[in-house]
């Protein structure tokens, strides 16, 4: 049983402060709108990120604030089974740091999700319980499904011109889901058990990690896709977009910037040649090095390589001239559904 330190003596409820931003309104003589503030926290294998935003009844959004941090929930799950006590109390102070700035920010709603550590984990409920208990939120375990359809809402949102067919892919620590849909609708979607802390853990050694261990790692890549995607139609691919972790850390070392910039790195693309490039370059230089390059955080610097070699498989499976980078992660997904029920509460599409 994980157990967690008591850090309070009662579980905090959401909060609606009467001069909060929440739902604010903006008058003209012939203009008026409408924006909620809606804050989402996104409990990942690797990592833990909050995203508040305004968002009115068109589904514009605007970061009102953006944290993330790296907790690694999922380390040891692989070979265990469970999620680790140590591992489950990192997590739980830094949901709820968020919690706090969300409420803080003067988000008149929260939504907390967790994923593929709390989907395959024999505690993976009893975990997500514990920390409801204690942030007084609900903590949703979205099935991968849930996931995928929810990052294909938040990247396509992200695009200046979201027609055409597009393939989009995020690369998790635990998963990585591909979704292939028309305009804004997914219309293909897997979640496939495929994560750079899942095959960094089970397949690396090295340092950095020798040709067998990635040729190890790509011949299982290879097998997942080939037996998983056998389904997914490939032709008339517009675009393709990459979100997660190592695509922007990709965007980032492409760039050549010396401090991430999301502004930058958005919509961003990674040629084919460049992907294969910098994949390259991660896999053959030792963990100390990456952990210095900018864009490639420290707490991801040990997991990368399998990302890259995920990634790099992904624009081989798909005919694309190469990837768009995408900063629009599920967290993004979250807060927008969420203002779909306020917006559209009997589900009718926005603008009708």
């Amino acid at each position: 049983m994980v157990r967690f330190r008591s850090r309070r003596s009662q579980s905090r409820g959401p909060v609606h402060p009467s001069n909060s931003p929440a739902r604010r309104e903006h008058q003209a003589p012939h203009l008026a709108y409408v924006m909620v503030r809606i804050g989402a926290v996104d409990i990942g294998t690797n990592s833990v990120r909050l995203l508040v935003a305004d968002v009115d009844e068109k589904e514009r959004l605007k970061t009102a604030h953006r944290m993330g941090e790296i907790s690694r929930l999922g380390e040891g799950l692989d070979r265990t089974g469970v999620i680790d006590e140590a591992a489950a109390q990192r997590t739980l102070d830094c949901l709820e740091r968020f919690v706090h700035e969300a409420e803080y920010s003067g988000a008149s709603q929260i939504r907390v999700a967790g994923t593929n550590a709390f989907r395959v984990a024999r505690n993976g409920r009893e975990v997500a319980d514990r920390y409801a208990q204690r942030i007084g939120y609900p903590v949703d375990i979205l099935t991968g499904e849930e996931e995928a359809r929810l990052v294909f809402l938040a990247v396509m949102s992200g695009l200046s011109a979201p027609h055409g067919r597009s393939v989009v892919v995020d690369i998790g620590g635990g998963s990585t889901e591909i979704i292939c849909g028309e305009g804004e609708r997914g219309t293909q979607l897997i979640s496939l058990e495929l994560g750079c802390v899942r095959l960094t853990e089970r397949l690396v050694r090295g340092d950095p990690p020798a040709d067998q261990e990635l040729e190890q790692i790509r011949s299982h890549v290879r097998e997942i896709f080939a037996e998983k995607l056998g389904a997914f139609d490939d032709t008339r691919m517009d675009r393709a977009v990459g979100v997660g972790g190592t695509v922007t850390a990709f965007g980032a070392l492409d760039l050549g910037l010396t401090k991430y910039d999301p502004s930058r790195i958005e919509n961003h693309l990674l040629s084919r040649e460049r992907i294969a490039s910098i994949e390259k370059h991660l896999c053959s230089i030792p963990l100390n090095q990456r952990r210095d390059l900018a864009g490639v955080s420290r707490g991801r610097a040990d997991i990368i390589p399998a990302g890259a070699v995920i990634l790099s498989e992904f624009v081989n499976r798909f005919p694309v001239s190469g990837v768009y980078v995408s900063t629009r992660g599920l967290r993004y997904g979250l807060v927008l559904s969420e203002a779909r029920k306020v917006w559209r509460p009997q589900g009718e599409p926005v603008g009708n």
